[in-house]
């Protein structure tokens, strides 16, 4: 009906006469229209901001500016008073009662005056938040007070679902709990503290939010002061400023929000509703006629918006994207609704494979008229529904109470994470012969003789990692198999998705051997269906045989030293340690003939220190890569 030559529609307000009073930003200029929609500027203030507008019983506006803190009283012929001269920087919304008390709420101490008829100021309540942005009074005497800061809380939403799992089968539910009207929702209830339904693309929100300049990452609140001063919090909602409230005839109390743009509606009984969401970046400020009209003012740009509180002919309502994970086939579509005579109410769905609906996605169905109807939409992983609501009596409207979307996903194979054979580490590590201080050895084998390994030694930890698209239960089957043998074998069966088991080789040959791990999706699904992953590692060495020492011999050398000589072999693993003892004393390494350890076969020869007349033991011992000793003894005697 009006659009300004201003920036901002920062207040709006009317008089007993039906004329209308817009408030802009940021020359502070009044615009005045009468009932004939004919405007005129009806004051400029020297203020920048006309942050809001009340009209006393006198009919005498009063305007509340910032930066200055400034209340304006102007009388009706257009001339401005300064009124209250405020020690806050900006007085921000206005009250007036039937006595003609004004009330002004204030930043950026968050006070909220009363002001007198006669001009005297007093704290009505103190907040703990800096900013009340916006007040308003019940028909009970009420106050309602709309901060600009808080603790974290929920923003109220529009609708969202609730995954529900039929047992046996991979079937779930969407169940949308909200309910809309054709026009204005009358009972649109504020979301529970954790969604129904987490949306994937639903935490994009927050890194929008904190992109866009002046969105808060703290949500706003709403407050209700009864007559004797005691505050009650009623209301929140996070990402966006609380800039406007209203109370229309019903004591409904109305809530607009920037830069997060939102009309709400609080009713008596504390239940809130998400109204409308225009498409300019913010609503500044709202006012309820007496006949229950709602108008309210945008910015960017600034345009003044009348909602009826009749109910349109045909009313439209587009679901979110609904996003089953995986490909899906749709059951039926069941609705909750409530029809008055005259009313309709009809569903159509939709399906795609990206999550924003474009040129790709499926034409909306041909219309569902009773609920329990089969979905025709073709298979997809997203699915949204569309509510057409008509009435033919503009009093009447019917509410669509709950939508619940059947769906089925189709089956996909178990996904293999990590899969790995490992030594076992977790028994006792083997020791070598240890030397007492008496110079003899604490064990000393009969040659020759060979060490064998310990039991963990032979083990071989399995550790696996899996995981189902589908979240089904998994069987899990690890197999073994020698690289030339046909038939696999059984280590372990199941039904942990990340776990581990021992593999015990101390009772097999012997050699090179592959292992598998089998996943199955079976017990959820039915064999025709049922999927299988499945990963093999080849060229799994077992080797619990001990390197051999062969030719080990002793012989005199010069200056009283004895030359000590011996090959060791080994038939699957390089050998990596020679090391002896004379008569128990520390343990000496030794390296290969060749210098370095990197062969199944390696010579050694060892030259001992000068020795002096009588008989010597020396013990050789011998490791492979598999951790396997070998040991032998060669016994000579000096004279």
């Amino acid at each position: 009906i009006f659009k300004t030559p201003e920036i901002y529609v920062q207040s709006i307000t009317t008089d007993k006469y039906g004329n209308l009073y817009v408030g802009t930003a940021p020359k502070g200029v009044i615009y005045k229209i009468n009932t004939k929609n004919e405007v005129t500027v009806f004051c400029d203030l020297p203020a920048i901001y006309i942050w809001d507008m009340v009209v006393d019983s006198d009919s005498n506006l009063f305007a509340a500016t910032g930066n200055d803190g400034v209340l304006y009283k102007i009388t009706p012929d257009g001339t401005p008073l300064i009124f209250f001269d405020s020690p806050e920087t900006n007085l921000l919304n206005l009250l007036v009662d039937k006595f003609n008390n004004i009330y002004i709420g204030t930043e950026p101490d968050g006070v909220i005056y009363k002001v007198t008829q006669a001009g005297q100021a007093y704290v009505l309540y103190d907040a703990s938040e800096g900013e009340i942005h916006c007040l308003a009074m019940d028909s009970s005497g009420n106050i309602y007070a709309g901060t600009a800061s808080g603790v974290q809380a929920h923003i109220p939403t529009a609708p969202s679902g609730q995954l529900l799992t039929q047992t046996g089968v991979t079937t779930s539910i969407f169940k949308e709990e909200k309910a809309w009207d054709l026009n204005i929702p009358e009972e649109l209830l504020l979301a529970q503290p954790a969604p129904l339904y987490q949306q994937k693309t639903q935490p994009k929100d927050a890194d929008t939010a904190q992109k866009v300049t002046g969105i808060p990452m703290v949500p706003n609140c709403v407050y209700k002061i009864s007559q004797d001063g005691i505050a009650q919090k009623i209301f929140e909602v996070s990402q966006a400023l609380i800039l406007g409230m209203s109370i229309d005839t019903q004591d409904n109390l109305y809530v607009v929000t920037g830069n997060k743009s939102g009309v709400y509606k609080i009713s008596k009984d504390n239940i809130s509703s998400s109204l409308i969401n225009p498409e300019e970046t913010q609503v500044l400020c709202c006012l309820n006629t007496i006949n229950d009209e709602l108008y309210i003012g945008t910015g960017n740009t600034g345009k003044v918006y009348r909602i009826s509180p009749s109910y349109e002919k045909d009313g439209v309502f587009v679901s979110s994207v609904l996003d089953t994970v995986t490909q899906s086939d749709w059951g039926c579509i069941y609705w909750g609704e409530t029809l008055l005579e005259g009313t309709e109410i009809k569903l159509s769905t939709r399906s795609g494979n990206c999550e924003k609906p474009d040129k790709t996605w499926n034409d909306w169905s041909v219309p569902y008229l009773l609920s329990g109807e089969k979905i025709m939409s073709p298979p997809a992983r997203f699915i949204q529904y569309k509510a057409i609501l008509q009435t033919t009596d503009s009093d009447k409207t019917p509410v669509l109470e709950t939508v619940s979307v059947l769906y089925v996903s189709k089956n996909q194979p178990p996904k293999i994470v990590n899969f790995a054979v490992e030594k076992e580490t977790s028994g006792t590590p083997q020791k070598l012969p240890e030397a007492k201080t008496n110079g003899k050895a604490e064990s000393k084998p009969q040659a020759p003789a060979s060490l064998k390994p310990h039991h963990q030694m032979a083990q071989k930890s399995i550790h696996w990692e899996v995981e189902d698209p589908n979240n089904d239960s998994l069987q899990l089957t690890i197999f073994y198999k020698g690289l030339d043998e046909k038939m696999w074998k059984i280590i372990d069966k199941n039904t942990q998705k990340k776990g581990n088991c021992t593999w015990d080789t101390l009772r097999i040959p012997d050699g090179k051997y592959e292992v598998k791990l089998l996943v199955s999706d079976m017990p959820d699904n039915p064999p025709e269906i049922a999927l299988n992953a499945e990963n093999v590692i080849q060229h799994i060495l077992v080797d619990n045989s001990s390197p051999v020492i062969e030719s080990l011999s002793a012989a005199a050398g010069t200056e009283e030293k004895f030359i000590i000589t011996g090959r060791v072999k080994d038939k699957y693993s390089n050998v990596i340690k020679v090391q002896y003892t004379i008569d128990g004393q520390e343990w000496i390494s030794a390296y290969p003939v060749d210098g370095i350890f990197d062969s199944l076969d390696e010579s050694f020869q060892i030259t001992t220190k000068s020795l002096t007349s009588g008989g010597y033991t020396i013990i050789v011992n011998v490791f492979d890569t598999e951790r396997n000793v070998g040991i032998e003894r060669v016994v000579f005697e000096i004279k």
